[in-house]
């Protein structure tokens, strides 16, 4: 890379190319004897005192500041011709020209600078530090070897530190980029506080989601028609390219840093990077949903990928589905075994009778039917007595009762004889064999 010429000599450092130029010019260099590359912000022009008022207080707040998110002072010369600040070269460029490339970041990427930047707000705030001046041109990037990129805040040349009360608004409300510039400071530049660098920070990340800022400064309307809209208009929504992703944090996050009245601007750094949190959060979810294949759900026992057609008249019948109701079909060995089990229930049904019927308990003496017919009679009411007497009597082999005996009813019995008659609890009725003809 060829050597860049200039009038001005920076002893210890070999000048290689220029890296931009507005109120500054800002040049890459080498340092000669470590080799380590650097910036060189050094004014181009003249500078009168407010300039050089401006460009020592820069100096001041930067080396009073330390933290991986903004960049790092590492000399100052405020002595020379033309005063120059030597500064860490952050290799990868300004948000700006990744903005010109890219056209927009994607929201993890948008998350991650909001992230660092609310980090930057942690740093530089409790110092009494306004930087006033959020944009893209002011945010500087590295990409890291893992691929995700590291944002520095810089350039403090509006900076405004809170304890100072010299008349230094006006030039900084010159110097302010309007696209970025919140309501009070185009309404109240002297109340400026550190809700001014939320909102700012609210359009940038409004546009690296979107590809453009919430009110555009342009020449067909003028500044005061963009002034009213600053200062009154509702902020639009933001909308992403079609088929991306805004987390529902981050949403809220981006409607709490562009609101116009700063009491109720979203300016606390840990509800910023909560909400900052949970969007990424979402982020992840809904990216973790994308990657998992859709699959379509087809008819009950046919697998879930089929999504064509197909004729089942050569297929085999998928096995019934579960349903509330059934239709019972006995399987071919289901109807062999079960008339099987009929005969063996038959079986069992009779053995069983067969043994009811034919038990024999031990008496004191088998009456004959006609006493059998009297003792039912003589107990109605005992109705167990009735059926164990029938059963009794049902069963008594023939050839037990002589053929030449003939049996009387009861009622011949005589008087004298029916005396002698005894009826037991157990109906069971014993009958003296000489009162029988």
């Amino acid at each position: 890379m060829p050597t860049v010429s200039a009038s001005t000599h920076f002893p210890g450092y070999e000048l290689l190319s220029e890296l931009g130029r507005g109120n500054a010019r800002v040049v890459k260099a080498r340092h000669l004897a470590t080799g380590d590359l650097v910036a060189i912000k050094q004014f181009a022009f003249s500078a009168d005192p407010d300039t050089l008022h401006r460009f020592q207080r820069e100096s001041e707040i930067m080396t009073r500041i330390a933290h991986p998110n903004v960049v790092k002072v590492r000399e100052i010369h405020l002595d020379a011709a033309l005063p120059y600040l030597v500064m860490e070269f952050v290799e990868g460029g300004d948000l700006r020209s990744l903005l010109r490339t890219q056209g927009q970041l994607d929201v993890t990427a948008t998350i991650r600078l909001g992230l660092q930047m609310a980090e930057a707000f942690r740093a530089i705030h409790p110092l009494h530090i306004i930087h006033r001046d959020i944009k893209p041109e002011n945010i500087l990037y590295r990409r890291l070897a893992s691929g995700e990129l590291h944002f520095l805040l810089t350039d403090f040349g509006i900076a405004k530190i809170r304890a100072d009360e010299s008349t230094r608004t006006r030039t900084g409300q010159s110097l302010m980029t309007y696209e970025y510039a919140s309501p009070e400071q185009f309404d109240n530049p002297r109340q400026v506080s550190a809700a001014t660098d939320y909102y700012s920070l609210g359009v940038v990340l409004f546009e690296c989601l979107t590809g453009r800022v919430p009110f555009t400064l342009r020449d067909d309307t003028g500044l005061a028609a963009f002034m009213s809209q600053v200062l009154t208009a509702a902020p639009p929504e933001p909308m992403l390219a079609p088929g991306l992703y805004l987390p529902p944090s981050l949403g809220e996050l981006l409607r709490g840093m562009l609101v116009k009245r700063v009491a109720d601007r979203m300016q606390n750094v840990d509800e910023v990077e909560l909400l900052l949190g949970q969007a990424n959060v979402e982020q992840l979810k809904a990216n973790r949903s994308a990657q998992q294949p859709q699959t379509h759900v087809g008819p009950v026992g046919l697998p879930a990928t089929i999504t064509q057609p197909f004729d089942l008249s050569s297929a085999p019948s998928p096995r019934r589905a579960n349903t509330e109701e059934f239709d019972y079909e006995p399987s071919e060995e289901s109807a062999r075994v079960s008339p099987w089990w009929w005969v063996a229930l038959l079986l069992v049904g009779g053995l069983l009778t067969y043994y009811l019927l034919n038990r024999n308990p031990a008496q004191p003496a088998r009456m004959p039917a006609a006493a059998a017919d009297t003792t039912a009679q003589a107990a109605p009411d005992t109705a167990f007595s009735e059926e164990k007497t029938s059963v009794e009597t049902d069963t008594i082999p023939k050839e037990e009762i002589a053929p030449s005996t003939n049996i009387e009813p009861l009622e011949q019995v005589p008087a004298d004889s029916a005396a002698n008659l005894e009826i037991t609890p157990d109906s069971t009725a014993t009958v003296p064999l000489d009162s029988m003809p």
